[in-house]
């Protein structure tokens, strides 16, 4: 399951607007996906047509433990189920105050669903505290929409100093991807803020960018994603573009993912290519305890098996070992001896003789 969460601590960047849309188009995919609402103003549930108020169990219940995630979820439309949130979630912060590891709260509730979906899309509230931080431990990505405003360029550095605080604290690594909405195709200061951002972000920014449209404000009224009002809307190309963008990188890191097990299949056969089995066999009686230490195992004693052949007691021992030259011994009980069966010897630093085995 991809896990991303939408944060930026400004509001009206478009966080919710692009959670519902993103969640919506990823559905008509085909993914399986979960939306979950961690804002306490609950807009995610009025943008898809449920009344947040009445709500019984929500995102609360669950970060507070009273309930296990899979009794908040609802179903919405193929392929979308959601957590939803209401005003009881901004007592959360004071509730959790002192409590141990509070931020990994949203993170744990999801181990018992982890196989059920595609893709968590995790919806933030507009600001850096306790909340965002959950949504942050339980996400591996972070998209941080960005609209054409002062504040809203100025925040972004501060969230990013912010994030990789986190990362560092927590070990917690994440991939951030920055992208911009609300922009004014018909103005040079949105293309101006579009440029600023693929400039300052050239790895790290969609190629995508939601402009402007009073359909999607429409759609949210009507409690309705943009998949389901206007499917001749621009904004919907946008937000098609976007969930391709996505798509995509699942593919790219699939192929990577696939290429390095390929990578490693090849190592490992190559290994295995180059190593020999060498059985070691003694003659010694039934009663003996035996043993062989070389190079290959540190001269530490390892015991050899009992078997027989021609009816006469035989001890063997099965050793993997790549090409060169090793010098062993026996243990018989507490007895060393060079190997009887082979001729190639060396003296070793006792005044002995180790046996020789070239491979």
């Amino acid at each position: 399951m991809r896990k991303i969460a939408l944060v930026n601590q400004k509001g009206g960047c478009g966080k919710t607007t692009t959670a519902i849309n993103l969640a919506s188009c990823l559905a008509e995919e085909g993914k399986k996906v979960l939306l979950i609402d961690m804002d306490p103003q609950g807009h995610s549930a009025l943008g898809l047509g449920v009344e947040p108020g009445p709500i019984e169990k929500t995102i609360y219940e669950v970060l507070s433990g009273e309930i296990p995630i899979s009794k908040a979820i609802q179903t919405l439309r193929e392929n979308l189920d959601a957590v939803f949130s209401n005003v009881v979630l901004s007592a959360f912060e004071q509730v959790m105050a002192g409590a141990p590891e509070r931020e990994y709260k949203l993170a744990r509730s999801l181990e018992d669903i982890k196989n059920n979906y595609d893709y968590l899309i995790i919806d933030s509230p507009p600001s850096v505290g306790l909340l965002t931080f959950n949504a942050l431990m339980a996400s591996e990505e972070v998209i941080i929409p960005v609209d054409p405003s002062f504040f809203s360029l100025h925040g972004l550095g501060k969230l990013l100093d912010t994030i990789q605080i986190i990362e560092e604290k927590a070990e917690h690594q994440l991939s951030i991807k920055v992208l911009a909405t609300n922009i004014d195709r018909r103005t040079n200061f949105g293309k101006g803020v579009v440029e600023t951002l693929k400039a300052r972000f050239p790895e790290s920014c969609f190629k995508t960018v939601i402009h402007t449209c009073t359909r999607l404000r429409e759609a949210a009224s009507h409690g309705k994603p943009i998949t389901e009002y206007d499917k001749r809307c621009a904004a919907l190309r946008d937000y098609q573009d976007l969930t391709e963008e996505i798509l995509n990188e699942e593919a790219e890191m699939k192929a990577k993912v696939a290429s390095l097990e390929s990578f490693l299949e090849g190592k490992r056969a190559r290994r295995e290519a180059l190593e020999r089995e060498i059985v070691f066999t003694l003659a010694a009686p039934e009663s003996a305890r035996v043993h062989i230490a070389g190079d290959f195992n540190n001269w530490v004693p390892d015991p050899l098996h009992l078997t027989s052949s021609l009816g006469r007691p035989v001890w063997q021992k099965v050793v993997s070992l790549k090409p060169g030259s090793y010098q062993y011994k026996y243990l018989i009980d507490d007895r060393w001896m060079p190997d009887p069966t082979n001729d190639k010897t060396v003296l070793n630093l006792f005044g002995g003789a180790n046996s020789v085995i070239d491979v």
